[in-house]
């Protein structure tokens, strides 16, 4: 199916993510790029604390537990695992079991530059593992290969391994992390959906080697990895039946500040191809409406049966 431009419409929120993902206070735009000291490589914002309301999540207690590179015999470079316990199972199969997610950072970044989507898509009901790399200069086939190991340990090692299903696995990654998530998706069929943030890909890759749904999120002032040789490339590329591409007004962090938006499409994307949740669904399609301030353009394959 041919992806096409959205028109003006807005979203219908499922009853769960309404009151969750309307994170109204944070806004779309991301903190400036700066550059490190040898002025190659832009510096990603220093990470501040993420203290949301509580009814910015979802219906589940959150716990973590912070592991390092010894624990995953240094497959990658340890991390934190966010996982549900207790309260209602609405994204749990009947065996109780969740869908698994890892999300990586990009170049010169930890953690902590994705560590708010940890914490958000654990309240929904995903055992979910923000990882560090091996090195942070690895590259973006690195990361694929790191995400794919984090899916592995948080579904048959970690402390949520219990509740933790390795037939649902989803990777989310920033930067060369986002380049990296679609290349694992292309490498590792299993793997049900990928979204990518501001994604960055140094060199050729076939991207048609994607099938899994994915959904693609640009910055248009992005001057780290421009849209137009990165993020619009690569979503056009694959060959996913089912993909969305959103194209915000900001830099190359600006899906490292919590917003509503983001939010609220990343969880959607998850819960209706991870979980299968139809219902989400209705979150994806109509897409977001453009406003010509936060949301400037979408692409999709709406509807997402």
């Amino acid at each position: 199916m041919e992806p096409a431009r959205t028109p003006a419409l807005r979203p219908r929120l499922g009853p769960l993510l309404t009151a969750v993902l309307l994170l109204a206070s944070a806004a779309c735009g991301g903190p400036a790029q700066e550059r490190d000291g040898s002025g190659s490589r832009p510096r990603p914002p220093e990470p501040v604390e993420r203290q949301l309301g509580d009814k910015h999540y979802g219906p589940y207690e959150v716990r973590t537990d912070s592991f390092g590179s010894d624990a995953v015999d240094g497959d990658f470079g340890g991390g934190t695992l966010h996982y549900p316990a207790g309260g209602p199972a609405p994204t749990a199969d009947t065996t109780g079991r969740h869908g698994v997610i890892a999300a990586s950072p990009g170049l010169g970044a930890d953690e902590s530059m994705v560590a708010w989507f940890g914490e958000l898509l654990a309240s929904h009901g995903f055992v979910t593992i923000t990882l560090n790399t091996r090195a942070t200069d690895d590259t973006a086939d690195e990361r694929a290969g790191q995400l794919r190991s984090a899916l592995d340990y948080a579904a048959q090692d970690s402390a949520a391994a219990d509740r933790a299903d390795p037939r649902r696995l989803g990777v989310l990654g920033h930067s060369a992390g986002g380049g990296g998530a679609l290349v694992a998706a292309a490498e590792h069929r299993e793997i049900r959906a990928a979204v990518a943030l501001t994604p960055y890909y140094d060199g050729a890759y076939d991207w048609a080697r994607v099938r899994a749904p994915a959904l693609v999120i640009g910055g248009e002032q992005d001057e780290v990895a421009p849209v137009t040789d990165h993020a619009e490339p690569m979503y056009r590329g694959t060959r996913s039946a089912e993909k969305a591409y959103l194209s915000l007004d900001g830099d190359h962090f600006v899906t490292n500040t919590p917003g509503a938006l983001v939010a609220e499409q990343t969880v959607a994307w998850f819960k209706r191809f991870v979980d299968d949740d139809r219902a989400a669904g209705r979150v994806l399609c109509p897409p977001p409406e453009p406003d010509g301030t936060g949301l400037l353009a979408t692409e999709h394959t709406c509807p997402h049966p």
